[in-house]
């Protein structure tokens, strides 16, 4: 096999009683991806929020050996990495375990032959399961990307980054600095947007994102 490999994008989504289909907005990407499974734009949601991630592409064409003859496979992610991290690029299946479990021999010995074959390449190969995360992690994340791709109000990032020095409520912070029950909302909502920029941190892992969740400013940026 040659180690050369050139991947590309050739997403042709069809939809049937397996998949939920949809655009996804990238902002690491500028462009909308396109997804085929909940769990595949779950995936996206993760590497949009991983600061080692550079950007991704969906549905990468591969030519790898699959029981001895040359075929070409369609992943379902290539992850490029920030060059500081030194971390090689990854290809990513993404598979619900029910599915696998359906089938576990066949798709042992495929995730398998896929894994050789992209290490020949030096990438790395990792398989992404709905039990990858917790689901509440997911659901966190789901809620502070729509800060991502939104434009806010800036005005009161400065006085809220000052008063986040020690970690307090999201509620508590707001008020610190809200007069008004209409400054409470901007105040707030800037608040989810330094929190999903990376300036602000909270614990992605709780239960559920609210009002009553402790934050406090990222101090390796400040």
């Amino acid at each position: 096999m040659e180690a050369d490999h050139k991947v590309f994008s050739q997403r042709k989504i069809t939809k049937n009683y397996r998949s939920v289909t949809g655009s996804f907005p990238s902002v690491k990407n500028k462009s909308s991806i396109a997804f085929e499974s909940l769990l595949e734009r779950s995936l996206f949601l993760t590497l949009e929020f991983d600061n080692s991630v550079e950007t991704y592409i969906e549905q990468p064409q591969l030519k790898i050996d699959y029981d001895g003859s040359i075929r070409t496979y369609s992943a379902d992610c290539l992850i490029k990495y920030c060059k500081d991290t030194l971390k090689k690029e990854t290809i990513v299946e993404v598979k619900y375990l029910t599915e696998i479990n359906k089938d576990k021999e066949k798709f042992e010995q495929k995730f398998k032959s896929i894994q050789a074959s992209v290490e020949y390449m030096g990438m790395e190969f990792i398989l992404y399961t709905d039990e990858t995360f917790p689901k509440s992690y997911i659901e966190n994340l789901d809620f502070l990307y729509r800060y991502k791709t939104q434009s806010l109000d800036t005005r009161n990032d400065e006085k809220i980054l000052d008063f986040a020095k020690e970690p307090m409520t999201a509620f508590q912070l707001a008020n610190l600095i809200a007069q008004s029950k209409m400054e409470y909302l901007q105040v707030a909502n800037a608040i989810w947007s330094l929190v999903s920029n990376g300036k602000l941190c909270t614990d992605f892992y709780q239960d559920e994102l609210t009002m009553n969740s402790l934050v406090w400013i990222n101090h390796e940026r400040y």
